[in-house]
């Protein structure tokens, strides 16, 4: 199941992009340096660093530290599944984004970057891990709410706010162009419904505590 979402991830990204190179042609880069000019006007403090800070929590060390630090919280109150598929999200989010990398090999924008940058553009890890990553433990927590009778909405715009902040960070520091962002926005969110489907039916298959129960 995993592999399949991944492959289906590759086979989609490829066919849009494909579709929006064939249908617009040039006129999607000149909209693009068009649009970065004029968010990288708005360049005063504090915003410059609070964009630096929000793109720092999608980078890799941070997604690391947060991925390995909620996967043992999760364990420690025996929801070893929860644990278990945030890693595999993570990881699968970051091969998944390397391979694209690599089979696309679109250079960065030229522009002055305003944080460390390397490696090609399309799509963005940031927006690709995030949407997966970040996505998964917002996803947990939306069901946990829900065997509380709780609203999942809370969970569901925080996790949207946060995602969406981490992607609009690389355009304004000219580090990505936006079609980098929406596609790894897009490959993210492919793995993450993947990988969500496949927590839900394992969890179908054999039910296990709920979080209170297992912190009892």
């Amino acid at each position: 199941m995993l592999i399949a979402g991944a492959a289906v991830s590759f086979i989609l990204l490829n066919l849009v992009t494909w579709l929006i190179q064939n249908a617009f042609g040039g006129q999607v880069h000149i909209w693009e340096n068009e649009f970065q000019r004029e968010v990288r006007t708005y360049h005063e403090e504090p915003l410059r660093s609070t964009m630096l800070f929000f793109t720092y929590l999608g980078g890799f060390y941070s997604t690391v530290c947060v991925s390995l630090g909620f996967a043992l919280l999760l364990a420690v109150w025996r929801e070893y599944r929860e644990a278990l598929m945030l890693l595999v999200t993570s990881l699968g989010a970051w091969l998944l984004n390397t391979i694209l990398k690599a089979h696309f090999m679109r250079p960065r924008p030229e522009l002055e970057f305003w944080t460390h940058a390397s490696g090609y553009s399309f799509p963005s890890g940031h927006a690709t891990i995030a949407a997966a990553m970040y996505g998964m433990l917002f996803f947990i927590w939306a069901r946990y709410r829900r065997q509380k009778n709780q609203s999942m909405v809370p969970a569901i715009l925080c996790g949207i706010v946060l995602i969406a902040l981490i992607g609009i960070t690389r355009v304004y520091l000219g580090v990505h162009y936006p079609t980098d962002i929406i596609a790894g926005f897009a490959s993210g969110f492919l793995w993450l419904v993947t990988c969500a489907y496949a927590l839900s039916v394992w969890q179908k298959r054999k039910p296990q505590q709920p979080f209170d129960d297992a912190k009892g």
